[in-house]
């Protein structure tokens, strides 16, 4: 009884014209499997008891008596009668004996090596001759009614020689999930010359090729119209499973109603093409999915990349704090044994400027990235301002500046993070002082308005025009002689991290205004 007959040949024509003969001879259609490539075969052999094996001998990975061995181990059957049909062409007909591999020239029919159930027969082969062979390996009733018969038509095996190269890793691989092995060999010979054509003839076979997860399958054609298991359950098993939830499926169907093709998408698939099969269509819709399919999987890697980076990031960031805390530590310590207590007071207040640097810089990339965890707390903002003024009281009188403090006799309590505000009031200050031209007034006032404290900082002197638009972007400065183009950038995220607002004016050509707004304490 042959249950599962294999036919692995590279041509479809080949494969087309021996499936043909054994229709033809009363063998089961569900009995047939037509295959193009070794890998394929055997994975087919893990799920389907093989009963025979026709093959070429030009198969490109092994020879012919290797791949029934493997057959045979992934079936896990002791034997496996073995048509091979040769390339080589000759008036004679020969059995290959196993042990010897060595072709023996008979002169009329093809005779059985009972040895290793294995038999070849050489071109040009004609339906009856190949009727012969089956019957004199397998001694199946169904041959031997046929085996005699004359062609009742020019119908030829006509094997073609392999002159390409075997199929390129690089080449993507696409599934077609059909119970017509027809449909399956125009989807292949359509698609061959691109892919690497994978097929399934139902769709409990597909789910287990797709489990295996040996492919690297790009994409599935999935028919919809198939026994036991439809396509659209197909569909909803893959889109279920981690493995293949990505993997683009396009459904082929005779049906052409809206709400078929609605409800297909509506499973996951990402297009639907209707039967009979248009060639340039399905090349042109696989060609394009494909390609969507390759860019999303590198921008995939594209951004795993980045979040690498941006790790790596952070543990250097968080290394170099940590390694720079203890020198920093003994400079502040060593200060206090200066005789100049000016001096003192100066490095001590450069060092702590570093490390809050140091702080910022961490924190700062931590907000860029959206992971940064905001604790606010009540704080006194006049504190926070008087300390940033303090910061730079030593290049504020090398300019001769004056600062005209308004609003300060109440005290402003915001709901904020202390280290962040006096990040973002250093930065204002700083590039304000920096700014103004000789013997000025620098204004800076607090208020409170609608549950927010207001600072403003209004100073002589405005933002170049061509910088306006991009002043709070990333390493944007009006001061290219000093300035990184940070300041304001990390005053505008630190602000809106808090939940604030921050922006500026120009003030009668002459005067710049910056405004922060923060929660005010209820």
């Amino acid at each position: 009884m042959l249950d599962h007959i294999l036919i692995v040949d590279e041509s479809r024509l080949v494969r087309e014209a021996l499936a043909k003969i054994l229709l033809s001879c009363g063998v089961n259609k569900s009995a047939i499997a037509c295959i193009e490539s070794i890998e394929d075969a055997i994975e087919y052999a893990q799920i389907a008891t093989i009963s025979l094996l026709i093959c070429s001998d030009n198969l490109s990975e092994m020879d012919s008596f290797t791949f029934r061995h493997e057959l045979t181990k992934a079936a896990k059957v002791e034997q496996l009668p073995l048509l091979i049909l040769s390339h080589q062409y000759s008036d004679e007909k020969s059995v290959t004996n196993n042990d010897e591999r060595a072709k023996i020239s008979i002169p009329v029919a093809p005779k059985l090596n009972n040895a290793t159930q294995s038999l070849c027969l050489l071109p040009p082969l004609k339906k009856h001759a190949v009727i012969a062979a089956l019957f004199e390996l397998t001694q199946e009733d169904i041959f031997a009614t046929n085996s005699t018969a004359e062609d009742d038509y020019e119908t030829r095996v006509k094997p073609t020689v392999n002159n390409t190269a075997p199929l390129s890793d690089k080449k993507p691989t696409i599934l077609v999930v059909d119970d017509e092995s027809s449909n399956i060999d125009v989807a292949a010979g359509n698609l061959r010359n691109t892919y690497r054509v994978m097929a399934a003839k139902s769709g409990e076979h597909a789910l287990k090729i797709v489990a295996s997860n040996k492919h690297n399958i790009a994409l599935i054609l999935l028919d919809i119209m198939m026994p036991e298991m439809d396509g659209y359950q197909v569909c909803k098993k893959l889109k279920e499973s981690s493995i293949s939830v990505n993997i683009p499926i396009i459904f082929l169907s005779a049906k052409a109603l809206v709400e078929d093709i609605k409800y297909g998408f509506d499973l996951g698939a990402v297009d639907y093409i209707t039967k009979p099969l248009n060639g340039d269509l399905l090349r042109a819709r696989v060609a394009t999915h494909i390609r969507l399919q390759q860019q999303k999987i590198a921008l995939s890697e594209q951004v795993a990349t980045l979040k690498e980076n941006a790790k790596l990031r952070e543990d250097i960031e968080k290394i170099t704090h940590h390694d720079l805390k203890a020198p920093l530590s003994n400079i502040l310590f060593e200060t206090y044994r200066l005789a100049d207590k000016v001096a003192a007071k100066s490095i001590n207040r450069a060092v702590n400027n570093v490390v809050s640097m140091i702080n910022n810089s961490l924190n700062l990339y931590k907000i860029e990235q959206g992971i940064y965890s905001l604790m606010p707390q009540a704080t006194n903002l006049n504190i926070l301002v008087n300390d940033a003024i303090n910061a730079v009281s030593k290049s504020s009188k090398e300019k001769d500046l004056q600062f005209d403090l308004s609003g300060f006799d109440s005290e402003h309590l915001i709901l904020a993070e202390p280290l962040l505000c006096l990040s973002i009031f250093n930065n204002l200050i700083k590039n304000s002082v920096e700014a103004s031209p000789n013997h000025q007034t620098i204004t800076i006032s607090l208020a409170i308005k609608d549950a927010q404290v207001i600072f403003e900082l209004t100073n002589q002197g405005v933002i170049p025009e061509e910088v306006r638009p991009r002043l709070f972007e990333k390493y944007s400065s009006s001061n290219h002689r000093a300035g990184t183009g940070l300041g304001t950038y990390s005053a505008k995220m630190m602000t809106q991290v808090q939940h604030g607002e921050i922006g500026f004016d120009i003030i009668n050509d002459s005067q710049t205004r910056f405004t922060v707004k923060l929660p005010a304490v209820k």
